[in-house]
């Protein structure tokens, strides 16, 4: 707490598996009185699972916020806006807010935009740093990401409109969150002749866990946290 008032916590909780969680964002979460955790159309809270699968929430506030999964416009910024004054109302009460992220909340992360917002209306801000999802993506696929000490490796999101010219750069590709635009996307990187060296991983350390060693196995339908590796 600072000048009487609560700082906001973006707590990075792995890419799915608790044993992931580090042990500062466990201490994080456990000090905080209130556990901010985005949640889906659906009504899942996947980062809110990870978390309680390794610290003990009782008694704490459950704070589920509503985010839209991609794109930008009025609803989702009315959704930001929302969730704002949700955690501000909390820490203008000198309460401490976990907001939860699923891998690290400084890689595509919703909580960098909340975390502007609070600091603009006055409020501290401290991220604690988590186990990205394409780290363990490579573990479990067993890839080495970078082969040579210079070889280039490239994070892109698939639903970004240049997605398809990163595949001409050199090195490794990681494309994420690319469950909605698989279909598409294995056929672009057939054009591109790479597609033999492209692997993925779907909801990767969770129940549903799916593992495509060949990327053209995998369905055009997968979820959204897909995660595809393109091999140099």
């Amino acid at each position: 707490m600072a000048d009487g008032n609560g700082i906001l916590f973006g707590v990075g909780v792995g890419p799915g598996d608790p044993e992931l969680i580090t042990l500062k964002a466990m201490r994080a979460i456990e000090a905080c009185p209130v556990v901010a955790t985005p949640q889906t159309a659906g009504g899942a809270t996947v980062a809110l699972d990870i978390a309680r699968a390794a610290v003990d929430l009782a008694g704490k506030e459950i704070l589920t916020l509503r985010f839209s999964m991609g794109g930008e416009g009025a609803r989702r910024a009315e959704r930001h806006a929302r969730a704002v004054d949700e955690i501000v109302g909390r820490l203008g009460r000198g309460l401490d807010v976990a907001l939860l992220n699923l891998g690290d909340p400084s890689i595509y992360a919703t909580f960098q935009r909340i975390a502007a917002a609070v600091r603009e209306r006055g409020f501290e801000v401290c991220t604690v740093p988590g186990v990205p999802s394409f780290c363990a993506v490579a573990a479990t696929l067993g890839a080495d990401l970078t082969p040579r000490m210079d070889t280039p490796l490239h994070i892109v999101p698939t639903a970004c409109a240049d997605a398809e010219r990163a595949f001409a750069w050199p090195g490794t590709k990681v494309l994420m969150k690319a469950g909605g635009h698989l279909g598409e996307l294995q056929r672009d990187l057939a054009r591109a002749g790479v597609l033999d060296r492209a692997s993925a991983v779907t909801d990767c350390g969770m129940a549903g866990e799916r593992v495509f060693r060949t990327l053209a196995d995998a369905p055009e339908e997968s979820g959204y946290f897909t995660t595809v590796v393109v091999r140099p």
